[in-house]
């Protein structure tokens, strides 16, 4: 945590589009020890999908089956800094063993937010909170959500024991308005809105901008601000790294590099779309 901020970076699993999840171990733990020590909160890996319906992924994309691959990954890096994968719930989904059998620490579960059903949503939470994680809801696609729809979101997640939502821009169309209402409308909900900025049109630092100033406690970036299914980029992690004043000198240079590396061996897995 900085600055009272938790940050998530989601290098791995936004990328995961562009290398089909595949990444060298010796990257996901030098890459780890990179994001611990710039203090971040989570490093996300990917996703709880189902191999039947996308096969031919990298371990990261299937975090509910390969338990065993993901402990040999991090069993002897892991330290502080917590794992975190995502559950897109619209979508076809393999099974979630016990925490304490993972070495993924959080889940975030992804509905689309016009596609949310209640029932649904709250049924996976039940589920996971049975399970042990630390749980967040992410409702993506929320750039055209009414106040009355992320109002509804919020009281949702409150009655569920919820303290924290994001929210998605996923085709880039926030405004600084969208944020700072957003912001506060959960807050007077109790619960607290994270804010998962793309970068399509260039606005994505202006943004969080504005959410940093409404006393926002919650984003996410990735390395280079690479990753999204459309090539849509991310904040960028340099820029938050800037922000908090943390200069992590060559270390930066060396895994950008070896990201770069990671795109070019994997390129043929993508399942990104232009």
């Amino acid at each position: 945590m900085i600055d009272n901020i938790t940050l998530f970076d989601c290098t791995a699993r936004e990328v995961g589009y562009q290398t089909g999840w595949f990444f060298d171990p010796a990257f996901l733990r030098d890459y780890y020890r990179f994001v611990e020590a710039a203090g971040y909160d989570y490093m996300e890996l990917g996703f709880f999908h189902n191999p039947e319906a996308d096969p031919g992924r990298g371990a990261i994309r299937y975090c509910g089956l390969c338990t065993e691959e993901l402990n040999d990954i991090f069993g002897s890096t892991k330290n502080i800094l917590k794992l975190s994968a995502m559950r897109d719930i619209q979508r076809p989904l393999a099974p979630v063993g016990p925490k304490a059998d993972s070495v993924v620490d959080a889940v975030r579960i992804l509905t689309r937010s016009k596609q949310t059903e209640p029932d649904v949503l709250c049924r996976h939470i039940e589920e996971l909170q049975k399970l042990g994680y630390r749980i967040f809801i992410n409702f993506t696609s929320a750039g055209r959500n009414t106040v009355e729809e992320n109002t509804a979101f919020a009281r949702l997640a409150k009655k569920m024991g919820i303290d924290v939502i994001y929210f998605a821009d996923t085709e880039s169309i926030f405004t600084p308005k969208y944020v700072s209402d957003a912001i506060e409308l959960c807050r007077a909900e109790g619960v607290e809105a994270g804010i998962h900025l793309h970068n399509k049109n260039g606005t994505a630092e202006e943004l969080l901008d504005v959410a940093f100033a409404h006393k926002c406690r919650y984003t996410d970036s990735t390395l280079l601000g690479l990753g999204g299914k459309w090539y849509d980029g991310n904040i960028a992690t340099e820029y938050l790294l800037k922000h908090f004043n943390y200069n992590p000198g060559y270390e930066l240079t060396r895994l950008k590099t070896m990201l770069i590396q990671q795109l070019i061996k994997y390129h043929e897995h993508s399942a990104a779309v232009l």
